[in-house]
């Protein structure tokens, strides 16, 4: 019994003798939510002036270079992707996105939610507008916001 007692003894006093865990620091990077907003709004805004002033090749600096979209369906976006092929995946005349939600997740990616007016002149040289709503996914390349991934809905909710 002795001997049984100062073995569970010996055997308790290893066990609990400060064995050391190698905990790996994990650093999180510290980002300037604003400053990363402003960027956001800054590639927002040359976006829709390389539209509004048809400098279409401008927009592949503003994509990341295996952007996958997916356009709004319906009659009025099949008729304006129709007519504007010639001028690629974006053939708007112009655009107004109006961001509901932009949610940074970390220095490299965020999320961009919201609606849009599309503008884009017909066969008839009308002026016509359509709505849809986006979820885009941005990633930051090479310290600059770009496009990577776009959803788009001609249903607005």
């Amino acid at each position: 019994m002795k001997n049984l007692l100062l073995a569970l003894t010996f055997i308790f006093l290893v066990s609990c003798g400060g064995e050391k865990t190698n905990k790996k620091q994990v650093s999180i990077p510290k980002f300037d939510i604003e400053k990363e907003l402003e960027g956001i709004e800054e590639l927002r805004s040359k976006f829709t002036l390389a539209l509004k002033e048809g400098k279409y090749e401008d927009i592949s600096e503003l994509v990341t270079p295996n952007v996958k979209t997916i356009r709004a369906g319906g009659s009025g976006f099949d008729e304006m992707f129709a007519h504007g092929k010639e001028r690629g995946t974006f053939p708007y005349d112009s655009i107004i996105m109006t961001p509901t939600e932009t949610y940074i997740m970390n220095d490299s990616m965020a999320y961009d939610w919201g609606s849009s007016r599309t503008y884009y002149t017909n066969k008839e040289g009308k002026q016509v507008e359509l709505r849809n709503s986006f979820l885009a996914i941005l990633k930051k390349v090479d310290g600059e916001w770009k496009l990577h991934r776009e959803v788009a809905s001609s249903i607005l909710e």
